[in-house]
């Protein structure tokens, strides 16, 4: 299973990713400041639990989490 989240490796992958939405940087800051979106690792992860830097809209790069979900 791989899922995005709201995790970027920069502040500029998060104003490139939002500007698509028409949101401004200052708007991104906020968001950050909120806790809405974060700049970094995601955390919790292992084995099973791996975040992957793919690119995404905007020419931005986010974290997805990609879970092995095998069963016994």
């Amino acid at each position: 299973m791989v899922y995005g989240t709201s995790y970027f490796p920069t502040r500029g992958d998060a104003c490139k990713y939002y500007s698509t939405y028409g949101i401004f940087s200052f708007q991104v800051d906020s968001k950050i400041d909120d806790g809405e979106i974060h700049i970094g690792m995601p955390p919790d992860l292992s084995t099973l639990r791996r975040a992957v830097l793919r690119d995404d809209q905007g020419g931005s790069q986010r974290y997805f989490i990609e879970e092995d979900i095998r069963v016994g």
